[in-house]
């Protein structure tokens, strides 16, 4: 039901989903393994839930998860997940600059290749404020831009998603000094 959901939603606002399906359970896995006990994370464009109910999975007891999701249908869907650690907030992933502050982690499922450069530098510069950022991509073409703004970045490809996927794990933010 939720693929079909998700599906639908693609046709209507493609430019918003950047795929046609959600995250495959190991892409799940894979990115929400790299929290790496981090207590506070905030998730942009969490679709559906695949790679928010993984990230619950390894989230301490105290841990909090804040969702940003411009879509109101995947926020339905994001609200029925019990866990009284998530929090889902309907709107633009630009909006959740006073949580970054508190973060140790973001990890984002935004399709930024379809972005616009003013668009990807907000979300950059947002993220850069974290411990650590973990990006969600279809292609490699981001690596330098999201070089300008971490100084340690590594790449996971996940073969076996569909489509495959690559995850950018990003940490020690450059600041606007270094770019």
């Amino acid at each position: 039901m939720k693929a079909l959901r998700f599906t639908r939603q693609f046709l209507r606002h493609p430019r918003q989903l950047g795929t046609v399906v959600e995250s495959g359970r190991r892409l799940a896995r894979r990115m929400a393994e790299e929290i790496d006990g981090s207590s506070r994370v905030i998730e942009l464009g969490p679709g559906t839930g695949s790679v928010t109910v993984e990230i619950l999975k390894r989230l301490p007891k105290n841990g909090r998860l804040t969702c940003f999701e411009i879509n109101a249908e995947f926020c339905r869907c994001l609200r029925e997940i019990q866990d009284p650690r998530l929090e889902v907030v309907n709107g633009d992933a630009t909006q959740c600059e006073r949580y970054v502050d508190e973060a140790d982690c973001v990890v984002s499922g935004l399709p930024l290749a379809l972005f616009g450069r003013r668009e990807k530098e907000r979300v950059f510069e947002l993220c850069e404020r974290c411990g650590k950022y973990i990006q969600l991509q279809y292609t490699p073409v981001l690596g330098k831009e999201i070089r300008g703004y971490f100084g340690d970045v590594k790449l996971k490809f996940v073969p076996l998603n569909v489509p495959p996927a690559i995850v950018y794990v990003c940490k020690e933010a450059r600041g606007d000094a270094d770019r």
